[in-house]
């Protein structure tokens, strides 16, 4: 493990991220189905852009991998390229320690492990039920993986106490494990606070819900709520939710809240489903609402990062342990009923120890980032002005809209399917329409020059040091086991002339015994021979 020393980068600093695309790259909804952009689940794209943002210091160039190092077929070409060609390898991860990623875990540790640079992650979670882990068929597989890390950094950023102490079962404590929370809600700083807009909800209220797909209660909670409230919108997260959405499909294999954007479902032929592709269009989304609630953490983020109330009801260890960290308002979803009202939860939000806990919690997410050699754009002097204005400037496309939403909302989507349909001559890879090419977008190597060839060299040394240091620790723990098996051997050949010489007295004590009893038996004979033979 490393000693906790990261030399910190200076500005001209290569940082790569693990991350779907730079924040301003427009993607259009068929193209991230087609070559899953966002890994599944939007919310990988906030936190992710929340950390590429903090790291946007004046000079350095921050570039996102595509997720490229977790995905099948990752070679020994693409790890020299990263080490030939950045300075830094920074991981955002969610609830990557768990069974269902441990083979998207396996492959990013053996490219961590190719690796001659500080490798950071930020924000890693466990996820397991409420009711506790139970069996850990992941274990080995996270074990290796932060073994890996920690040869590269100070420290890893796990995302609440839970984590932690899931680590610490595994042998990973304090002295490498810190506790900062998720990046995401640090994506403004440490002032946004969130205020009520209306005093109480009403018919008229707009309120934005979320599901995950094991909340069985969900679905009919949100089907109730959207009958109340007419302006209510649900936000999916899934790719196999968008799949709906955008080309009708059910999904393969159906969830309890699938049937929410079904084609049948009276909430897709309302409009009332929306699903974002960017979070910046996201938030501002949300900034139109007056409450939010739901299962989904990044859903709840995305609402505090608008400033709008919501409620997170924490459905497994995830999303328990941030809601206690960050203090946001929550429920478990073990209390939660059909009948619960989102009247009631707006009325009960109480933000007082979110905002009280905020500044505290953004210094600690700020000091590990300088820990582990990252300067961030909230040091004195620093900021993100070119990062801040592509954003803003940047045409995104909006919110999607059910395919079979009522009047121009849903001909807008069905005109969108024809553009991207109409380019299937060329099969979908190479469609032009706002298409992702799934790769580093620095395809041109970097000028050589004297301070990279250095930077290369520091890096490359720092790498032999490190070496040269296990193998010095190696040959100490090799010297102490020759010298316990020394005293081992000299204890077991003591031992064995101490049983040699026992073995040699239990053989005289056995003759010594054999020729008493045969004397004595010999007695015996003599005297029952005396008594029965007739006297003269």
């Amino acid at each position: 493990m490393s000693d906790g020393t990261v030399r910190p980068g200076g500005s001209g600093q290569r940082i790569l991220v693990r991350g779907a695309k730079r924040p301003w790259t427009p993607v259009s909804a068929e193209a991230v189905l087609a070559q899953d952009v966002i890994a599944t689940n939007i919310g990988n794209l906030l936190f992710s852009q929340s950390v590429m943002r903090a790291l946007s210091v004046p000079g350095a160039d921050v570039v996102p991998n595509s997720y490229m190092a977790g995905r099948r077929g990752v070679d020994d070409a693409y790890i020299a390229r990263i080490n030939d060609e950045f300075d830094h390898f920074v991981v955002p991860l969610a609830n990557a320690f768990r069974p269902s990623f441990q083979p998207n875990l396996e492959r990013l540790t053996r490219v961590v492990r190719g690796l001659d640079m500080p490798v950071t992650v930020v924000g890693v979670g466990s996820q397991h039920p409420l009711e506790g882990a139970g069996d850990d068929p992941s274990a080995e597989a996270v074990k290796a993986f932060m073994a890996a890390v920690l040869d590269r950094s100070a420290s890893v950023g796990v995302r609440g106490e839970l984590t932690a102490d899931y680590l610490a079962g595994l042998g990973f404590g304090d002295a490498h494990v810190e506790v900062i929370g998720c990046p995401s809600l640090h994506m403004d700083g440490p002032e946004p606070a969130v205020t009520r807009r209306v005093e109480a909800l009403g018919p008229d209220s707009a309120i934005a819900t979320s599901a995950s797909p094991d909340t069985d209660v969900m679905s009919p909670v949100i089907r109730r709520h959207a009958e109340r409230f007419p302006h209510l919108v649900y936000v999916p997260q899934n790719s196999w939710d968008l799949n709906t959405l955008v080309w009708g499909e059910a999904a393969q294999d159906p969830t309890a809240t699938s049937e929410l954007v079904s084609t049948s479902s009276p909430l897709h032929l309302r409009d009332q489903v929306r699903f974002p592709l960017d979070p910046r269009t996201w938030v501002d989304f949300l900034r139109g609402c007056d409450f939010a609630f739901g299962t989904r953490l990044h859903g709840t983020v995305a609402a505090i990062l608008a400033g709008t109330p919501a409620v997170l009801l924490a459905h497994d260890s995830r999303t328990l342990e941030l809601a206690d960290y960050h203090r946001i308002p929550y429920k478990r979803i073990d209390e939660v009923t059909e009948d619960v009202r989102a009247e009631d939860l707006y009325e009960e939000a109480d933000f007082s120890a979110f905002h009280a806990q905020r500044a505290e919690n953004f210094e600690r997410f700020t000091a590990f980032l300088g820990k582990n050699g990252l300067p961030h754009i909230y040091e004195d002097g620093a900021a993100a002005p070119e990062f801040d204005r592509r954003l803003r400037e940047a045409e995104l496309p909006p919110l999607v809209h059910p395919l079979l939403a009522p009047g121009v909302a849903g001909q807008r989507e069905v005109m969108s399917r024809i553009r991207w349909l109409r380019q299937g001559k060329r099969g979908d890879r190479p469609r032009t329409a706002h298409a992702f090419t799934r790769e580093l977008p620095h395809t041109e190597k970097p000028p050589v020059t004297v301070e990279r060839v250095d930077k290369r060299l520091t890096r490359t040394v720092g790498s032999l040091d490190r070496q040269r240091d296990d193998l010095s620790t190696l040959k100490t723990e090799v010297a102490e086991l020759r010298s316990r098996l020394s005293d081992v051997s000299e204890d077991l050949r003591q031992a064995r002339r101490r049983a040699d010489r026992q073995a040699e007295v239990l053989k005289r004590l056995d003759v010594l015994l054999l020729t008493r009893a045969r004397r004595h038996r010999q007695r015996l004979a003599r005297r029952v021979v005396s008594r029965i033979s007739p006297r003269r």
